[in-house]
């Protein structure tokens, strides 16, 4: 009898470190969903501002002829220049994801899932 209370009691432990492990992850999980919607909502208002921008400068060239096509240039080389360096970051973040998986996969078999150790 205390034999067999003594299995539940480590089962149950067992269970409840599961239970913690898994907690933890859905929390890491949900900081990473909010993480993504929000670049996700920063990217979409920037190509909205793009989209206006090339609105703009469609308008402008249609009512006033080459004399405006200087300033929105200079509109649109701001435009680009910006769109490059945000392609270049998510470029950059995905190589390093990328980096990251690969360092994972050989090093999978030294990996226990809701195992912690030494930092």
């Amino acid at each position: 009898m205390k034999k067999d209370n003594t299995r539940i009691e480590k089962v149950i432990r067992d269970m409840s470190f599961a239970l913690n492990h898994i907690e933890d992850m859905v929390a890491d999980n949900r900081a990473i969903l909010i993480k993504l919607v929000k670049q996700n909502n920063s990217i979409v208002e920037f190509l909205r501002s793009v989209e206006q921008d090339v609105e703009e400068y469609e308008e402008t060239e249609t009512s006033f002829g080459n004399s405006s096509s200087i300033t929105n240039s200079n509109i649109s080389t701001k435009k680009v220049s910006d769109m490059k360096k945000l392609v270049d970051d998510i470029l950059k973040k995905t190589q390093d994801l990328k980096d990251f998986e690969e360092e994972l996969k050989k090093h999978k078999d030294k990996l226990t899932p809701g195992q912690m150790g030494e930092s």
